[in-house]
């Protein structure tokens, strides 16, 4: 069995993309996720969103590095790469390295983790966003050295010449959006395309899994306006159960029960094969590394009003962390994901969006569940 596991980081939603998969017969769909890659990763491999990670959430830069020695062994408990079978073979490659990949951990003396007797902090010399931003190097990870430009043509042609009758876990990253200079978006636009048009999607017994983690870091702020913040796109194509996917709403939290089902016939909920759930509320969490380097200070509830359109409801409360409620800011707006616009580098996100009254429902949601903290003081709450 293989599952690949493909980023296009920072990807916006693209009538030209979405062109392209429904022209290959190939499924796209909307892709409920976190704010930034680390949270959206964590949220993939674990099933979980930051808040059921940590009390206080996970911040915008190298919060599982902060974490105790003895609190990092419970979180990665939770990551999927420990849940694998021995025989599974787990491989990580970014292209080309950015931010995070290959340097020091860039952590100044005074940061926290230096500061507590029970935090070992990280000497690694040769860091890289996944998995250290993610959690432990508990398996043996195969890593990959970047080749440019015959990465791009060859990379996935090397990983689906792997026998299929191994086991193996795909990861890829690439960055070249993400770290696009101004004015050259469209030509990663067309690399992206082509690195597409290069994937055998008929190979037998894998799972694609290809996706962007987020939108355009210049649509994401502290109150999680769409879609930027929390709606990108996802394809998924299914030759392990060899069934169609017709699902066109998906988290980034199902990854984890699509491939435990795949592995173990577990029969968790959401997976991909599911029917879409109307009723189901998805949930973002976040700080800006201006607002809280370490926690999270945003939370956001979005619930589908229809085929194309999402209510939201957002608590934005800087204090949080630290048990302030004294200057808590909330907004309600509806979404339509139906339409494309002419904002962000490449001229195609639709950045409308109408403010509505107090979402009531997605408000006593997020209430009544582990987000409490965001809005009132919660007395066992980790502060």
């Amino acid at each position: 069995m293989k599952i690949y596991c493909i980023l296009f980081d920072t990807f916006p939603r693209h009538p030209e993309m979405e062109k392209l998969f429904k022209s290959k017969g190939l499924h796209y769909a909307d892709y409920l996720t976190q704010t930034c890659t680390v949270t959206t990763y964590v949220s993939m491999f674990s099933g979980k969103r930051p808040s059921e990670m940590r009390p206080n959430g996970i911040g915008h830069s190298h919060t599982y590095a902060l974490l105790s020695d003895e609190d990092k062994v419970e979180w990665n408990k939770k990551i999927l790469f420990n849940e694998l079978p021995e025989d599974w073979k787990i491989h990580l490659h970014s292209m080309p390295k950015t931010r995070g990949d290959d340097n020091d951990y860039p952590y100044p003396q005074q940061w926290p983790m230096y500061q507590n007797p029970n935090c070992s902090p990280p000497n690694r010399k040769d860091c890289k966003l996944l998995p250290d931003d993610i959690c432990a190097r508990d398996r043996d990870f195969k890593f990959y050295n970047y080749n440019e430009s015959d990465d791009e043509d060859n990379f996935i042609k090397k990983m689906q010449d792997l026998s299929s009758e191994e086991n193996h876990l795909i990861v890829l990253k690439y960055n070249h959006y993400h770290d696009a200079e101004r004015g050259k978006y469209e030509d990663v636009f067309t690399l992206f395309k082509e690195i597409i048009e290069q994937i055998d999607f008929e190979e037998e017994n894998s799972l694609f899994w290809l996706f962007a983690d987020h939108g355009e870091p210049e649509g994401i702020d502290k109150f999680h306006s769409p879609p930027d913040s929390w709606l990108s796109w996802v394809s998924v194509t299914d030759n392990i159960t060899n069934q169609k996917i017709t699902k066109n709403k998906i988290c980034s939290i199902d990854f984890y029960n699509t491939v435990l089902n795949r592995i173990f016939d577990k029969g968790l909920p959401n997976d991909i094969l599911d029917e879409v759930d109307m009723e189901r509320i998805y949930v973002t969490e976040d700080s800006r590394g201006s607002i809280n380097e370490y926690n999270c200070t945003t939370v956001s509830a979005m619930k589908a009003l229809d085929e194309n359109k999402y209510r939201q409801y957002t608590i934005h409360n800087a204090g949080a962390p630290y048990a302030r409620y004294n200057n808590i800011h909330e907004i309600s707006r509806i979404y339509d994901a139906g339409k494309y616009g002419k904002s962000g580098y490449l001229g195609v996100t639709n950045r409308e969006c109408e403010v509505v009254n107090t979402d009531e429902e997605l408000k006593e949601y997020l209430k009544n569940g582990i987000w409490r903290w965001y809005s009132e003081y919660v007395e066992e709450h980790k502060y």
